[in-house]
């Protein structure tokens, strides 16, 4: 039957372009729901430390990440890094026998922002650090720094010139199998002034994080080293001693931030202050700043000038600023910093550092820092 074979290879050709086309629809689809994200940096660093031998470094960083639309009112991101089990640097040094180096999770989470409610945002996993921090201030977290558990921001609508935020969230530090575990807990919330048709802000807010199960236990990340905050140590029997935590850290913060275009120039100037009142003494900090520019495109540029001063248990030092002082606390001093635009996604950074480790009689820190950034 001639004819039936025919009719059946013609519609089984048709079913074919048909599954063809649909899926070349679906993934067009599919396609339109991510996105991709990623960057290369390299950098020279020279470290100059008092009584210590002067240092060079040649490092890399490498991310790539994606977000995914799963519903018009859930996303979803994923990002992989460069870098080791330190949580506030995704930096690998070169030299080292030209070994492999590693490989990680930077992020992955989810972030509901439910359409009844409009302002609000939820986040579950580890993502990118939530909090509000003023000009970009590392006083208590460092530009690094990804924390993991659950968090619920609101921002209000505009009412006239003001927006209001109040942000929310637990975090996990440490699970521990035979004690309580660590968390960290806290709140913030603060207002936006709008002026000048929005071409200024005046943003003022305060914030509450208190670390939970901490004082008593082992310094986080290395439990032999509290980057500055005030140790104690109990000698055992049958290994090394057992350093832990005297204080709890309970911080208290206080922000301003005001920013505005002059000449088409945007300026942000940064106040930032903190108190950790489970501390009995060396417990205050604080940063003063100014940034202005923006390094996007040949020829554009950005700069900026910060002072801080951060006394030994104002803050955990094991999620401070880690180029500040070398990382952790008890120091002061300046930070100078410029960034040229090479092309739109190309960048080239030069980050100066003149420190003092140590407020009372400390010891000299400089470290100057060129990097080159590839975005794309």
């Amino acid at each position: 039957m001639p004819g039936l074979s025919k009719l059946l290879t013609r519609s089984f050709t048709y079913g074919i372009l048909l599954l063809v086309a649909a899926t070349s629809a679906w993934a067009d689809s599919w396609a339109d729901k991510i996105k991709w994200q990623g960057d290369f940096r390299y950098r020279h660093e020279l470290i100059d430390e008092e009584d210590k031998e002067q240092r060079n470094r040649h490092r890399i960083r490498a991310r790539i990440g994606m977000f995914a639309e799963v519903a018009d009112d859930v996303k979803f991101g994923f990002q992989l890094t460069s870098g080791s089990s330190d949580p506030v640097s995704n930096n690998q040094t070169l030299g080292d026998g030209f070994s492999t180096k590693s490989l990680g999770i930077d992020f992955a989470f989810f972030q509901w922002q439910p359409t009844a409610v409009e302002g609000l945002k939820v986040l579950g996993g580890k993502f990118q650090n939530p909090w509000y921090k003023p000009g970009k201030s590392e006083l208590i977290w460092d530009s690094d720094w990804n924390p993991e558990g659950l968090f619920t921001s609101y921002k209000t609508p505009q009412f006239g010139s003001v927006e209001i935020f109040l942000d929310g969230g637990m975090l996990w530090v440490e699970e521990r199998e035979a004690d309580d575990d660590a968390l960290l807990v806290g709140g913030q919330g603060g207002l936006t002034l709008n002026l000048m048709d929005e071409k200024a802000h005046v943003t003022i807010g305060g914030s509450y994080y208190s670390y939970l199960n901490t004082k008593g236990c082992q310094p986080f990340v290395d439990t032999e080293d509290g980057l500055g905050n005030s140790l104690g140590m109990a000698l055992t029997f049958e290994g090394p001693p057992f350093y832990y935590y005297l204080n709890s850290y309970d911080l208290v913060e206080v922000f301003l931030e005001v920013g505005a275009k002059v000449q088409q120039l945007p300026v942000t100037i940064m106040v930032d202050y903190v108190t950790n009142t489970g501390a009995d003494e060396d417990k205050a900090g604080y940063l003063v700043g100014l940034r202005f520019g923006k390094a996007k495109g040949w020829g554009t540029f950005s700069g900026r000038y910060i002072y801080r001063e951060v006394q030994k248990d104002a803050v955990l030092g094991a999620y401070t600023d880690s180029d500040f002082i070398g990382g952790g606390t008890d120091g002061k001093g300046h930070e100078i910093g410029i960034d040229v635009g090479l092309s739109k996604n190309i960048t080239s950074s030069a980050t100066f550092f003149a420190n003092q480790i140590g407020i009372e009689n400390g010891k000299d820190f400089n470290r100057l820092q060129v990097d080159v950034q590839f975005k794309f």
